[in-house]
């Protein structure tokens, strides 16, 4: 089955620049990994965002993506909702690609069946 490819920035400061913990980042990559299977981490990226009072503000994201069946697309869109929530951001960067993912398995060896 090919995958849809969805990108979340996840934050690494609440709105007020405190840091949001290891731990707590950690918690919501594995309730990714629950609900969609796994992730990957492309590293730190650095941007800046307008905020709803016109404020604009710097900010460090952790680029995380995950190969996501095309129907369950919304379902890692609610999720990421949820942990603005829980990040108390006014909102989370959510990205759909138009990549496809694939995992790709190794050919048998000459002589093997499978």
């Amino acid at each position: 089955m090919k995958l849809k490819k969805c990108v979340i920035l996840l934050p690494t400061t609440y709105n007020d620049g405190a840091s949001i913990s290891p731990a707590v980042l950690e918690g919501i990559l594995k309730e990714i990994d629950r609900e969609f299977d796994g992730h990957s981490i492309d590293g730190y990226v650095d941007g800046t965002y307008r905020m709803d009072d016109g404020s604009m503000v710097s900010d460090r994201s952790l680029n995380v993506w995950v190969a996501v069946d095309p129907a369950k697309v919304d379902g890692l869109r609610a999720l990421t909702a949820r942990i603005a929530g829980t990040l108390k951001q006014e909102s989370i960067c959510f990205i759909v690609t138009d990549a496809e993912v694939e995992f790709i398995r190794p050919l048998p060896e000459a002589g093997e069946t499978s």
